[in-house]
């Protein structure tokens, strides 16, 4: 057999019948092609009226055929799905898009339907060959995409494809959480006894029906059993997104397979998930992993010059790290292994994820030091199961460093991320250390925050007129970012830019210092005026101290939240004003002070307004200072927010003498 090896021992001089039979007698809860008219008149989904557009059924049905042809079984997947739109701002639905690895799938039985009703009777448009289009978005990655005609608010339209796979084992999840509400989705598996998954419920709504029955097929003559799933879970309320989360796979209600292993026809089980030692020595054997790291002649160089200016471990991790950084160009393509050889890569001074940190690793032993590979798996490939081993969810890899106690982490495809921060979207929680003496999970935690400090020194005159300076200082995941967004303008695009996005001043000039120094704070001095003068009312004037960095909305919406709150890294934002006031003006009024503290000092705000003689102060502390919080801390992080918000309306209230 060309994927289950196992099955080799069956004679090729037969003839190979494939047959099978199946206990689920459950009628499929959608046909294509069978729309109703009382589903064409509905105007709203009581369960929710906000809804722009509404899955009626989504239904899969996912089986492995034996083909004589390739003396193999092959996975195929059908899918067929009926959306009501409901408002305009859902005529995107009537769209189809999925992306697929050609060399592992093949697309067909593809069908796309319209439906309206006129006059009573439904109408159908459906699609023609110019609406299909077929885009190739990396190597061996394609997108297919199918637009319906006459979508508009009232329409139903509908969709069926099927994947076909001749890796058997390419049994991927089944969500049946979506971005709009899901009436009834459907996911019915029939896998042969040859096959072993494991099978992994995710998100945070349960099962309607969940069953298990079984059937038998039969291959030659030869019976076997098989063993059919059906899930189902009814109206699945629309996942709705908010800031700071990780992928949303992660959380959207789905069922997940994995293979654990395959038997033959003898019952020899075969493990494939085995163990993390077997992973690890998998791994340290590849050659594009492994026994990369037994290379490193093409260095010898680089290592000399090192040696020969560094002079302490400190010194050669730095120098290394910019080495690397700064004659390696990242082709912007993850994975865990090397795209060929380490010495192609440095040749051609450019390469993967792997190419690169791999031969970080390399270059910081043949210095002397302590380095490891670390796989991970990113934010947006989602998180690691830390108990069942398997190597295929690790998208990533970093370089590690041993120095003293401390694990330093280090990824040199960024040339703006300084040394022992790494980019966001490494930041998943866990990941593991490769290594001869066994591999080991690490926590991937920042070592470094985002932080921003905003001096201001203005002043306000009788006219209303508010001008001065504003010193900004930049440090970690703040200055990572800025650094990203400005490097490749010039100084006067900078300038517009930060025009552009401080909406209630008027940048004159602007100093930007340490910009293409990435291990240095990013310092800033702008000299500003309000773009609008402050105005007057009956000897009275109403001025907001937050004329930048103002807090003034909070962006959790929802009333609960089931998944966790992740904002990557610390967040620390200081704010301090010295606001000269015109001759003639007193404080009538000023905010309190305050001192918002969530338990454990998790989020923090501290606020205060003060006068010296004709000088206002101004003092404002933002912090977030744990990376995550549980889905039973939103009510509290919520109200947090708008206790803050709260503050950072009021006004300061100066009064003529």
């Amino acid at each position: 057999m060309k994927h289950l090896m196992t099955l080799k021992s069956l004679s090729l001089t037969l003839l190979l019948l494939f047959g099978a039979t199946t206990l689920i007698a459950q009628k499929a809860p959608i046909k294509y092609g069978k729309v109703s008219i009382d589903e064409l008149k509905m105007e709203s989904y009581e369960k929710d009226t906000s809804a722009v557009a509404v899955y009626l059924c989504d239904y899969g049905v996912g089986n492995f055929d034996y083909s004589p042809a390739d003396y193999g079984f092959k996975y195929s997947i059908k899918r067929t799905y009926r959306i009501k739109i409901l408002k305009g701002e859902g005529l995107d639905h009537g769209n189809l898009e999925f992306g697929f690895n050609r060399n592992r799938y093949k697309v067909s039985m593809v069908k796309g339907c319209t439906y309206n009703l006129e006059n009573g009777k439904i109408v159908k448009s459906k699609i023609t060959s110019k609406e299909r289009i077929l885009e190739k978005t990396a190597d061996n990655y394609y997108t297919y995409k199918l637009a319906l005609a006459n979508v508009k608010p009232g329409s139903v339209v509908e969709f069926s494809y099927q994947l076909t796979s001749d890796i058997p084992w390419n049994l991927g999840p089944w969500y049946f959480q979506k971005d709009i509400p899901v009436v009834w989705s459907e996911f019915r598996v029939n896998i042969p006894e040859y096959f072993d998954y494991k099978k992994n419920g995710k998100g945070y709504l349960s099962f309607d029906i969940n069953t298990h029955e079984y059937s038998n097929g039969s291959i030659d003559k030869r019976s076997y059993s098989i063993d059919n799933y059906r899930f189902v879970i009814k109206d699945a309320p629309a996942f709705k997104k908010e800031p700071y989360t990780t992928t949303s796979s992660n959380y959207k209600a789905a069922i997940e397979f994995e293979i654990a292993g395959t038997k033959d026809f003898n019952g020899l089980y075969t493990n494939y998930t085995g163990n993390w030692e077997k992973i690890n020595k998998t791994l340290l054997e590849s050659e594009n992993f492994g026994m990369q790291l037994k290379t490193g002649g093409f260095l010898k160089e680089t290592v000399a010059e090192i040696n020969a200016k560094a002079n302490t471990d400190e010194e050669k991790l730095m120098a290394a790290f910019n080495f690397i950084k700064s004659n390696m160009k990242w082709n912007e393509y993850y994975g865990k292994y090397t795209t060929n050889t380490l010495r192609s890569a440095f040749k051609d001074k450019k390469g993967n994820v792997a190419d690169i940190n791999l031969m970080l690793v390399v270059l910081l032993n043949k210095l002397g030091l302590h380095a490891d590979p670390v796989i991970l798996s990113t934010r947006n490939n989602g998180l690691l199961s830390l108990f069942s081993p398997s190597s295929s969810k690790f998208n990533y890899v970093i370089a590690s460093c041993k120095m003293g106690e401390e694990r330093i982490f280090l990824d040199a495809t960024e040339s703006n991320c300084p040394c022992n921060l790494l980019p966001a979207r490494c930041i998943n929680d866990k990941g593991r250390v490769i290594k001869s003496g066994g591999s080991f999970f690490v926590d991937i935690e920042p070592r470094n925050i985002s932080k921003t400090a905003t001096m201001a020194k203005m002043n306000l005159n009788e006219d209303g007129l508010l001008a001065g300076e504003l010193n900004i200082s930049l440090t970690g995941f703040a200055a990572l970012q800025f650094r990203e967004e400005y490097e490749d303008k010039t100084e006067d695009e900078v300038l517009e830019s930060m025009d552009e996005s401080y909406e209630t001043l008027n940048v004159e000039s602007l100093d930007v210092k340490n910009l293409k120094e990435a291990e240095k704070n990013i310092v800033s001095k702008l000299e500003v005026e309000m773009a609008e003068d402050i105005e007057s009312e009956n000897g009275l004037i109403y001025f907001n101290p937050f004329f930048v960095n103002k807090i003034e909305s909070n962006p959790f919406t929802l009333e609960d939240r089931k998944y966790p709150v992740d904002y990557t890294y610390p967040v620390d934002q200081t704010f301090m004003l010295e606001l000269t006031i015109p001759d003639g003006y007193v404080v009538e009024s000023k905010p309190a002070p305050a001192r918002i503290n969530l338990p454990e000092k998790a989020a923090q705000y501290l606020y205060n307004v003060a006068q010296n003689g004709n000088k206002i102060l101004v003092t404002s502390r933002f912090k977030i200072n744990k990376r995550q919080f549980l889905f039973n801390e939103y009510p509290y992080l919520k109200e947090f927010y708008n206790l803050v918000v709260a503050k950072n309306a009021e006004m300061i209230v100066l009064k003529r003498i």
